[in-house]
């Protein structure tokens, strides 16, 4: 699902506008004051300071989805298993003749199912035996294309990569956006007059300066901006790190179980 980049991008975007949608709705629903007021503003519903939270979740949602999508390729390399190419049997001897039909097996199953690392492990490894009838040469290029798949599952990172790197990054504009916005309220600020109850220290009657409720509401939600933006990049990240964590984790556990797999069973095995 969604194995496309552009696809990726726009059901997180889809995803973001939809919640954005359902909180500004809520928010100017729901009764002035209450907690469910509060919650829609936290997710954004007061725009357009909820762009940001917005921002935040179509990259989180990204990045969900593209890990979804590479785990979903690991188990379809994974599969490739299941062909048994390789004998497994202990003590199991391969003779020239034997690493010829491997490879013809392997190429058969690539028609059949489609390129997998595995498959591509073992066809270059008996490629180079048949070449130059050498196990350490087979054991060399080994090392070298299961270093080559590194680099290219590496790349399929790069928007998972972005989509991370952008999560804090609104978190923090949006805490410099909330403190800017209560900056700038309180400084156009318009005092208004305000009557000195008798016995103060002005004489009763005297006009002096007072702050409105509607210039305390303006700073209330500028910092509100500030705050809920920074707690949802910091809740979304966490969540966000620890799924890229493991993706890394078993990307390294599939490219090694395969390099292993093709050197007990191939390299190992044949008959010097």
């Amino acid at each position: 699902m969604f194995a496309n980049k552009n696809l990726q991008i726009a059901a997180g975007t889809g995803i973001a506008l939809f919640i954005a949608a359902i909180a500004a709705f809520g928010y100017h629903s729901a009764p002035v004051g209450s907690s469910l007021e509060t919650f829609f503003f936290a997710m954004g519903g007061k725009l357009p300071a909820g762009v940001i939270q917005a921002a935040t979740i179509a990259c989180f949602f990204t990045c969900l989805f593209g890990v979804q999508a590479l785990n979903k390729r690991l188990q379809s390399e994974e599969t490739a298993y299941m062909a048994k190419l390789l004998p497994e049997t202990e003590q199991y001897v391969l003779y020239p003749e034997d690493v010829n039909r491997i490879k013809l097996e392997t190429i058969e199953m690539e028609r059949r199912f489609g390129p997998r690392m595995l498959t591509d492990l073992i066809k270059q490894a008996t490629t180079k035996f048949r070449a130059e009838s050498s196990a350490s040469e087979t054991l060399s290029i080994v090392e070298t294309i299961s270093d080559m798949q590194r680099k290219t599952m590496e790349k399929e990172f790069w928007l998972i990569s972005t989509c991370q790197t952008l999560i804090p990054a609104f978190g923090f504009l949006g805490t410099v956006w909330g403190m800017a916005a209560a900056i700038l309220s309180m400084g156009q600020a318009q005092p208004v007059a305000a009557v000195v109850q008798p016995g103060a220290t002005a004489a009763a009657g005297t006009p002096v300066a007072a702050v409105t409720s509607s210039d305390v509401q303006a700073l209330i939600d500028s910092m509100g901006t500030a705050f809920f933006t920074t707690i949802i990049a910091i809740v979304l990240g966490i969540i966000v790190s620890v799924m890229v964590k493991r993706l890394e984790t078993r990307v390294e556990e599939v490219q090694t179980n395969m390099k292993r797999y093709v050197v007990e069973n191939l390299v190992n095995r044949i008959h010097r």
